[in-house]
């Protein structure tokens, strides 16, 4: 299907902008810990994205995009955190804040959609 081409590119340029963050991140002095839980949440969104591709049912699939939406959730939660903790140029990660904005509303589309169809 055409969406799950374009949500799994998507999430695959996602997860390239959060490792260029991750990089930014050091560089400002944010602790390991917190650059390590960015890193895991915002390329399992793609992780998820892809391995969906696999699934052996509809319930399957949905599961997985339910896991993906779960990361965008707890990505977005660093970021706040992140934000909160230092004293960083917010505007620096701003398209990438809206971009998973976006990839969130997008995979919480398709899981409406599948479910839809069970």
């Amino acid at each position: 299907m055409q969406y799950e081409n374009d949500i799994r590119d998507r999430t695959k340029r996602f997860a390239v902008e959060i490792i260029k963050i991750v990089v930014e991140l050091k560089k400002e002095g944010v602790e390991y810990p917190l650059r390590d839980q960015i890193l895991r949440s915002g390329t399992s969104i793609g992780a998820n994205v892809k391995e969906a591709r696999s699934s052996s049912s509809k319930k399957e699939l949905i599961r997985f995009f339910e896991i993906a939406l779960r990361s965008c959730d707890e990505t977005e939660y660093w970021f706040e955190l992140i934000e909160l903790g230092y004293e960083l140029k917010k505007e620096k990660f701003e398209t990438t804040k809206t971009e998973l904005k976006e990839i969130t509303k997008v995979i919480a589309k398709i899981i409406i959609n599948l479910k839809s169809q069970l």
